[in-house]
């Protein structure tokens, strides 16, 4: 209230700068061409069998994975 009535009695007012001004009616990512493609293939992974995994301590993951 006390901001507007500073505006309305023309104590307060804002400044003119010279920014330059926003371009709402345009595309901001100007894409030229653009096309769309069907999937050709999609790839599957199907779980056979429940298996036991083992704990492996870090030294002998890191051995398995030198050799």
């Amino acid at each position: 209230d006390i901001v507007q009535k500073g505006l309305n009695e023309g104590r307060l007012k804002f400044d003119e700068k010279s920014k330059p001004q926003m371009k709402i009616d345009s595309d901001p990512l100007e894409v030229a061409e653009a096309s769309y493609v069907e999937p050709f293939e999609c790839l599957v992974v199907d779980a056979m069998e429940a298996t036991t995994m083992q704990a492996v301590t870090e030294e002998e993951y890191a051995e398995k994975i030198k050799v």
